[in-house]
């Protein structure tokens, strides 16, 4: 998996960007039948995605222009804000792209 832009990374079914609610990578499968926009810097992706880790943590988002609004079912700090997609973590990038 490489990375395609300062907060996507490329991965088999679509791409991942880093949630700094749950601490770690979200997948963001648009080949498996998510509408994407195209746009690498200021993504929409739709409908929501909603990822249920089993132990009680909920992370459910909308993301609209590089942007991501966090659904009221999320149980971590950043439920019901709005926040830019964040750049990957140092860990997540690649050379051709420092910081």
């Amino acid at each position: 998996m490489s990375q395609v832009t300062a907060k996507m990374r490329m991965t088999t079914d679509g791409f991942s960007w880093w949630c700094p609610g749950c601490n770690k990578a979200h997948p963001l499968p648009y080949k498996l039948g998510w509408l994407w926009n195209g746009d690498l810097d200021a993504p929409t992706f739709s409908p929501s995605f909603k990822h249920d880790w089993g132990n009680g943590n909920v992370c459910h988002y909308i993301i609209t222009s590089g942007q991501i609004q966090y659904c009221g079912d999320c149980t971590h700090g950043l439920v019901g804000r709005t926040i830019l997609m964040p750049d990957l973590p140092q860990h997540l990038r690649d050379d051709e792209f420092p910081e």
